[in-house]
């Protein structure tokens, strides 16, 4: 008996790799660069039915492939019928600091992950009123320059370990109020939760992030919010020692937005739910109360564009 489930679990482990065989890496020319993104499309996708589409954006030294692998965003999409998309930043990073800065070039990922849409339009049916942005890191800062670059394209927006970024309240489209939610520990040494500032050579202190709680005022004044705050902590499971989940949520947003922070006290620069994934001097303690995956899905999918 012991034997047979030996054989049994040596068979799982030589075809875990399988398990990925429905994620396809996709490359298109954009801008004068060879993009490459990853698609997982859901094996249970419904034929002529339109799919809500996921785009989720690695931190900085990442790829799309490590996204997957991270987030289990593919897993939800089976459960959910969502289609996922892991793109790969250039260098394996995003600028989200295009047009905004003299030091921040090539490439324009604003469109590129525009045209990336166009290009999963192309081969998938997926539903216009129904497309998603989230990120960690990196990314996280990347999906909030969408938010500000093409407000009407994505239903809900998500940020996790990621403030708002330098010149977000200069260039921010104002058009259209937009859901978002942030997910962050107050003991991320990486992206501090108060905010980050640096010394520019005229000595003067510059802004690279906002705070946490800066960041979700300004979508709240954004989303012409009212002043209440609602707020829940949940009940810790004991798994996690030292931190602890509290939910903070704007009320009364002009059509019905939504900025929701998720504090993750004492939490560090990580994706929560999934320990040693990053290292621990950079990932910090991470909470397990909470899947990140889990609470973003159940964010955007009440969210949706009317035709």
């Amino acid at each position: 008996m012991i034997k047979l489930q030996l054989i049994v679990s040596l068979l799982l482990f030589c075809m875990a790799p399988l398990l990925q065989a429905d994620q396809t890496r996709v490359s298109i020319e954009h801008d004068g660069y060879s993009r490459t993104y990853h698609l997982y499309v859901p094996s249970r996708q419904i034929e002529g039915l339109q799919s809500p589409l996921v785009i989720a954006l690695h931190g900085r030294t990442g790829s799309g492939e490590r996204m997957a692998q991270l987030t289990e965003f593919n897993r939800l999409a089976d459960q959910k019928n969502f289609i996922v998309a892991y793109p790969d930043g250039v260098d394996n990073q995003w600028n989200y600091l295009h047009g905004l800065s003299e030091t921040a070039g090539k490439p324009n990922d604003s469109e590129f992950l525009l045209a990336l849409i166009d290009d999963i339009r192309d081969r998938q049916l997926i539903d216009p009123g129904r497309i998603y942005v989230t990120g960690i890191s990196n990314g996280g800062f990347m999906a909030q320059r969408l938010a500000c670059y093409a407000p009407r394209v994505f239903a809900a927006f998500a940020s996790v370990a990621a403030g708002g970024y330098a010149f977000m309240d200069l260039n921010c489209k104002r058009e259209t109020p937009i859901n978002m939610l942030y997910m962050h520990g107050t003991a991320d040494k990486l992206i501090p939760w108060r905010g980050l500032g640096i010394e520019n050579e005229n000595g003067n202190r510059q802004r690279v992030t906002m705070s946490i709680l800066d960041s979700v005022r300004f979508w709240s004044d954004r989303n012409q919010c009212g002043s209440e705050v609602r707020s829940q902590e949940l009940l810790p499971a004991g798994n996690s020692p030292g931190t602890h989940v509290k939910i903070l949520k704007s009320s009364q947003c002009a059509n019905n937005a939504e900025v929701v922070l998720f504090a993750i006290i004492g939490g560090g620069h990580n994706w929560p739910g999934r320990p040693d994934f990053i290292p621990p001097r950079i990932a910090g303690r991470v909470n397990m109360d909470i899947h990140a995956s889990d609470v973003i899905w159940s964010f955007f999918d009440t969210k949706f564009i009317a035709p």
